[in-house]
């Protein structure tokens, strides 16, 4: 039983912390016209697709679904930071692009976040921090599979009905 009180608190515990990142990164990196969390997540598309990306791979980067991401680029596009370019092979594609207003706050933005990151991360040695990677490496690997099963599940009892109507409509 204690066991699992411990197993509950360390996944509230996970929970509990990404709030608290939320509101860490909004108190040091909000900016007049655009929160904290949209700061963070042009200082990585800085960082990791300084000549642009497609908004599927940054979701499978981040770990953010595409609806959610979706709206936060829209905003950011409409405030002038992010743009949109047309793939000419493929008129569904658009790849997310810095503009010119982000690269004139972008050495702010890339300081600002490393500043915070570092006041953050300072609560952990190297070692800890390598084993804290590792660990949370497992758990999104462990997390992805769980999904994977339950849409299995649930695509299988999908198919078995579908199986059943056809069956029924030929007979």
């Amino acid at each position: 039983m204690e066991e699992e009180f411990r197993t509950e608190r360390m996944l509230f515990g996970m929970k509990r912390i990404s709030l608290c990142l939320t509101a860490y990164m909004e108190a040091c990196l909000r900016e007049p016209d655009i929160s904290g969390v949209q700061v963070y997540l042009i200082v990585y598309i800085l960082r990791h697709h300084p000549e642009g990306t497609y908004l599927t791979e940054l979701c499978r980067e981040i770990g953010l679904s595409k609806p959610t991401l979706s709206v936060m680029i829209r905003k950011l596009v409409e405030k002038g930071y992010l743009a949109f370019q047309e793939n000419p092979g493929d008129v569904r594609k658009k790849s997310v692009l810095p503009t010119a207003k982000l690269q004139e706050k972008s050495k702010r933005f890339l300081e600002e976040t490393a500043q915070m990151e570092a006041k953050l991360c300072s609560a952990l040695s190297q070692q800890e921090k390598d084993q804290l990677w590792r660990l949370e490496e497992k758990l999104l690997k462990r997390l992805a599979e769980l999904e994977r099963e339950t849409k299995m599940k649930k695509d299988r009892r999908l198919l078995k009905r579908e199986k059943s109507i056809a069956s029924a409509q030929t007979v």
